[in-house]
């Protein structure tokens, strides 16, 4: 059974008002370093419902909207957050199509455009959720809160590229928990497909640099001369094999992690009259819950050794640019079943239990004591799309929002109504 409040507050839950909402939201373009005006727009909306709120500072022209509706004081707090930051900019001359552009498209009951689906879905839902408590001036034991951050995005400062535009991998997070917005518990809207996620995968960014000789092409194969393309070749076979052997060795609630080789920088293009005198392989390494930075470095640190024996070379250096931990919280947290339960009220169907493998910012809340769940309505394709969003552009269904609203605001009403004192969550 819903709560008592529950239907007259769902009643302000249509889907007219997460369309318009999402849509509002994907025309403000918000690419990561350039958060600000989606900001100003949600913190008005939260003004305008009743919300303390405001715009966090976190770097110049990058603030976090959060904001705050006071309960009596006793009773569980709980966070709806998710990020502002799109993945691409909107203006990527190898993107085509309206999932990829800050205009949204409704059609056929689906949203498309930059962000519909990572995630301003995710935000819409829980905006249009806690409006719906305010309207309907519902009182509640604990603290409802809601933050939207910038600098979630996987991008991260690497080499000669830094500033605003690559600062990702949660500084937004972060920085809003540090600085006195928190909770007992978040519900962090990324895209799931309505299917509660409680763990997510991690990720390293490793570079390894083969240096060789600086020559003349001319006189490449002078004695001594070493060409690093050529010997980066052979380290990256000796790497497959690595990559093999680590996706096959961990697990976590049936999901593998993966190797990406991801990028590779060597030599001149501007002047092919010279020997390449370093070569850089970039590696994107998916880690899941029980692994650390260190293992994956010493097994990284045991190829480069055994390829500098073989070659009679130095060890190839080793660089770590990201280091964004894998996360868990158990089935039986409080803010796990009351979420499964909630979706089980509205759907009529149970969800499993998944591990999301991009990356989220469930990492920084739990290691802050904010033990935190994932569930979003993105993730649902078109058909179109043939299983890969990344295919067609961004979109998402008008009725996973709307679902998605209803489980946020149940779970609201549910967990904010009950004492502080049933809180059992365990440290990170």
């Amino acid at each position: 059974m819903t709560h008592p409040d529950f239907e007259r507050a769902a009643r302000h839950i249509t889907p007219e008002a997460v369309r318009d909402t999402l849509i509002d939201m994907v025309d403000i373009a918000s690419p990561t370093g350039r958060e600000g005006p989606l900001a100003e727009y949600i913190v008005g909306r939260l003004l305008k419902a009743g919300f303390r709120a405001h715009l966090q500072e976190v770097s110049a022209d990058r603030p976090n909207a959060v904001g705050l509706r006071p309960g009596s004081g006793d009773g569980i707090n709980l966070l709806f957050t998710g990020h502002m930051d799109t993945s691409y900019g909107g203006d990527e001359n190898y993107l085509h199509g309206e999932g990829y552009k800050a205009k949204g498209v409704c059609r056929d009951g689906w949203i498309w455009g930059l962000g519909a689906n990572n995630m301003k879905s995710g935000l819409a839902s829980a905006l249009v959720a806690v409006e719906a408590i305010c309207r309907e001036n519902i009182a509640l034991r604990g603290d409802l809160l809601y933050g939207a951050v910038v600098g979630e995005t996987e991008k991260a400062p690497v080499d000669e590229f830094t500033g605003a535009a690559v600062s990702g991998y949660g500084v937004g997070t972060r920085h809003m928990v540090l600085h006195g917005i928190s909770a007992d518990y978040a519900i962090l809207c990324e895209p799931t497909n309505l299917r509660v996620c409680t763990a997510n995968m991690g990720v390293i960014w490793a570079k390894i640099t083969v240096g060789g000789t600086v020559n003349h092409a001319a006189y490449a194969r002078q004695p001594g001369v070493v060409n690093a393309i050529e010997e980066m070749h052979v380290l990256q076979t000796m790497l497959q094999q690595w990559i093999q052997e680590y996706e096959a060795a961990h697990v976590y609630l049936g999901e593998h992690p993966n190797v990406t080789v991801a990028a590779m920088r060597a030599g001149k293009p501007w002047q092919l009259a010279r020997n390449p005198f370093e070569c850089s392989l970039y590696l994107d390494i998916r880690t899941v819950p029980g692994q650390t930075a260190e293992t994956v470095k010493r097994s990284l640190r045991k190829v480069l050794r055994a390829f500098a024996a073989a070659r009679g070379r130095p060890e190839p250096a080793l660089q770590i640019f990201v280091n964004d931990p894998p996360t868990a919280i158990g089935a039986d947290e409080p803010i796990t079943m009351a979420l499964r339960e909630s979706h089980r009220r509205l759907t009529g169907k149970e969800s499993p239990l998944i591990m999301r493998r991009t990356g989220a910012d469930s990492t920084h809340f739990n290691r802050y004591d904010v033990r935190c769940i994932t569930y979003g309505p993105g993730g649902r394709a078109h058909p179109d799309a043939k299983g890969s969003m990344h295919a067609v552009g961004e979109h998402a269904h008008i009725d996973n929002l709307v679902t998605a609203a209803q489980v946020y605001l149940d779970a609201a009403l549910t967990l904010c109504n009950r004492p502080a004192a049933e809180n059992s969550a365990a440290p990170a």
